[in-house]
């Protein structure tokens, strides 16, 4: 999956010459935690968080003080505080290098670029989308967690077993690093003859660890 498929289009976003109070209220007004910083030509140039502002004056963010905090806030500009050519994605980004960049510089979202010009923002909201969508989230059906062997065949095995039983498969992911024999496999499935497809894994050696119906989303 790609990050052109879970970005916001055709951000907020704020220019160098305005000033912290007017970055300030357009991150309020939006309830956004950070807005890209784009030239005339919708170029990208920084990016400014509610983090920056809250670390440069903390009393207008609190409360605890009228006078000269605001003044500044009025009185500076968004390039003197903003972070100068961030980190960025590209629309055809994997979501998972996204999500590892972020973690790694420790970061809540990226802006996004084409051709050198801004075209949306990706944040840790949309990573929470994206894998909530692979997971099979938002749709009704069973899951199925289960230790499978390390080699093809054994996955094909488990493929097979569901087709036979014309069991719909919703969502599917894979952590290979169980174990160096084993990985364990969670599977979202749907199907009126679930229970001859367990049977007929539990026969070709898969171990069934839990089985949870899903049907009640928030």
């Amino acid at each position: 999956m790609f990050v052109k498929l879970w970005m916001t289009h055709d951000p907020v976003t704020v220019k160098p010459d305005q000033t912290v109070a007017e970055a300030k209220s357009c991150l309020q007004d939006n309830r956004i935690r950070r807005v890209p910083v784009v030239g005339d030509d919708n170029t990208l140039v920084g990016i400014i968080s509610r983090e920056d502002i809250f670390r440069v004056m903390p009393s207008v963010v609190d409360g605890s003080s009228a006078g000269s905090p605001t003044l500044f806030a009025e009185s500076t500009k968004v390039s003197e505080i903003m972070t100068k050519n961030p980190m960025f994605a590209e629309p055809m980004t994997p979501i998972e290098t996204v999500s590892m960049r972020m973690c790694k510089h420790k970061i809540g979202g990226m802006p996004v670029v084409e051709n050198g010009t801004l075209v949306g923002i990706i944040t840790e909201s949309d990573i929470f989308l994206a894998l909530n969508e692979i997971l099979g989230g938002n749709q009704e059906g069973t899951r199925i967690e289960m230790i499978i062997g390390q080699e093809i065949d054994d996955f094909h095995t488990v493929m097979e077993s569901f087709k036979r039983y014309r069991i719909a498969v919703r969502a599917i992911t894979m952590h290979n690093g169980y174990g160096k024999k084993q990985r364990l496999l969670t599977v979202k499935v749907q199907g009126e003859e679930l229970e001859a497809a367990l049977r007929a894994l539990r026969q070709s050696g898969a171990q069934i660890n839990s089985i949870q119906q899903e049907d009640d989303f928030l």
